[in-house]
């Protein structure tokens, strides 16, 4: 289905941008009379007239074969997924570390790439300007750290380092909508606090093109005012002194187009960097407009989501979201608990609170990760992913059904995907051109998660999930995709299942590997198969090998040691 989508939507933008069309504009099928007055201009009137009804018979089939399809390809509409990929940066003086950074860019996955051509060609130009931007700031953090200790040399082990970032935040993934934003922040050896800023991304997935203030609201005049009324601080909640005279910057001064602001499922939020419009020990601020608490101020062009959505949750930071429909908010809070004197060092429990009504579960933790899940048909959930020992992963599920909270379950060794993929230039490690990937989860119907494996070596294998019925992740796929960078070498010759490199299905041909042939893990179905692919990823052959599992891992009856070389471990 996916290549039938993609096909679809490339062949409807290439139709479109050579008829001068708007971009990504879908276009309407020829009408049936349409075609039979095209035909008719090309055949002969005689000819026409001597068709059988056979032969109508089976252009009509055609048609309605082909309409079927269309409509089939229209119906599964692909949302705009995307990846975060961190980029790193690192500077040393004399086997001191003066600067280190890194920063955020986004990427579509392949299918929304094919399926939103101008919305990829958007956030990829985007993207440059975001990479141009930090390698920048890193090289003035660089030169600062540099003067720095240029000034210290005698008293380096207490050195400042210099820090530069780049986050990004999901905020809102859907047909009429792709919002995020970044954070950004710099730290100059020296200075008293790092100064941060904000910057917001919105996007109409259908042709790429940013949203502005004037598709979303009615009337900017009246704007300022009602920002005015919902800042607060985001830390508390705080409202803030004479918030209207602190606006005049950008509302009275015409610099409207300098501010930050995100489309998320309910509303409108403006962000405001500490000591961008108060002091900075307010922190952060911010102004949430709610589509329904203010609807003549919205032009109707952009409302409440109809889709699922996820919510990134900070732990012991409450959100107020209304579970129920009723109208009024809720207060949804995940917290840690704590085993009596350990409270430093790891939680022991999960707790996930609505109000007054509160589940815990226990669970041994150093860190986690709180997600709100919202799905379409109106059911709510609390996704948790937790790290322990090792950065042991695990999933812990929660609903929340008529504003109470309860436990659904866990996935052990099983968190939101992310690999880390090294690049070498002239046969050394480039830290530069090495990229971090990360999969946030933004859509419900379709989520990537990574579960530590096993087999063969140690790895982690990603797949993609919805939201199951009982709340569970579901799987979409049979198998994992598997992100390792290691290698496997053949000692003695393994027989194995060829896979067909175009359609990635097994032939069920078996196949002797030779000796000294190096293989690269592919996937995984996480249990007792392996598919691998030789040295050339694109154009070499692939192949699956079963793992007997039970004293010990083999291949072919051969323990996996004597099979291979380069096999890995962890705990």
């Amino acid at each position: 289905m996916r290549k039938t989508i993609a096909a679809a939507v490339i062949t409807a933008m290439i139709a479109g941008a050579l008829c001068g069309c708007g971009a990504g504009a879908p276009k309407e099928p020829a009408s049936q009379d349409a075609a039979q007055n095209e035909a008719a201009q090309e055949q002969d009137a005689a000819s026409q007239d001597q068709q059988t009804e056979a032969e109508a018979v089976q252009e009509e089939t055609a048609q309605t074969q082909e309409t079927a399809q269309s409509a089939e390809a229209e119906s599964d509409v692909v949302r705009p997924v995307y990846k975060l990929q961190s980029h790193s940066r690192m500077e040393e003086k004399d086997l001191t570390l003066i600067a280190s950074g890194s920063y955020d860019t986004v990427r579509l996955t392949e299918e929304t790439a094919m399926n939103y051509i101008y919305l990829n060609k958007a956030i990829e130009t985007e993207n440059d300007l975001i990479a141009e931007k930090y390698e920048k700031s890193f090289a003035e953090v660089k030169e600062a750290a540099e003067n720095a200790i240029a000034e210290q040399r005698d008293d380096t082990e207490e050195f400042p380092v210099g820090n530069m970032e780049g986050k990004i935040v999901p905020v809102r993934c859907d047909e009429s909508v792709l919002s995020f934003y970044e954070v950004s922040s710099v730290y100059y050896p020296g200075a008293a606090h790092g100064s941060v800023g904000y910057s917001g991304y919105n996007y109409k997935p259908e042709n790429g093109a940013q949203i502005t203030l004037a598709d979303v609201f009615t009337d900017l005049a009246a704007l300022k005012p009602v920002v005015a009324k919902y800042l607060r601080a985001q830390a508390d909640g705080s409202p803030i002194e004479d918030a209207e005279d602190a606006l005049q910057f950008y509302f009275d001064e015409g610099n409207m187009d300098a501010l930050t602001w995100v489309i998320d499922q309910d509303g409108v939020t403006f962000l405001f960097a500490p000591s961008d419009i108060a002091p900075y020990a307010m922190g952060t601020l911010e102004a949430r407009i709610y589509f329904d608490r203010e609807p003549s101020l919205f032009t109707g062009n952009y409302g409440p989501s109809k889709e699922g959505y996820v919510k990134p949750l900070s732990p012991y930071t409450e959100m107020t979201v209304d579970l129920d429909g009723d109208g009024t908010d809720e207060k949804l809070s995940v917290t840690g608990t704590y085993e009596e004197g350990n409270e430093i060092y790891a939680y022991s429990g999960i707790q996930v609170c609505v109000g007054d009504q509160v589940c815990t579960t226990e669970l041994y933790c150093f860190s986690m990760q709180p997600s709100f899940v919202h799905i379409e048909d109106g059911r709510n959930y609390v996704y948790v992913v937790t790290g322990t020992d090792n950065d042991y992963p695990e999933l812990s599920v929660f609903a929340i059904k008529d504003n109470v909270p309860s436990f659904v379950g866990k996935m052990d060794g099983t968190g939101y995907a992310s690999a880390f993929y090294s690049a070498y230039v002239d046969g050394k490690y480039s830290l530069e051109q090495s990229v971090n990937e990360r999969y946030p989860m933004i859509d419900p119907s379709k989520f990537a998660l990574g579960t530590r494996m096993q087999l063969m070596s140690t790895y982690s294998g990603r797949r993609f999930y919805k939201v199951g019925e009982d709340g569970m992740p579901a799987p979409l796929t049979d198998l994992y995709e598997i992100d390792a960078d290691i290698t496997l070498t053949t000692l003695v010759p393994v027989k194995a299942e060829v896979v067909d490199i175009l359609t990635e299905e097994p032939t069920g041909e078996e196949k002797e590997i030779p000796v000294g042939t190096k293989l690269n893990f592919w996937r995984t179905n996480g249990t007792d198969t392996v598919d691998f692919r030789t040295d050339d990823m694109k154009t070499g052959e692939a192949f699956r090998v079963k793992v007997e599992t039970g004293d010990g891992q083999t291949v072919n009856g051969i323990k996996l040691q004597e099979a291979f070389d380069g096999t890995v471990f962890g705990g």
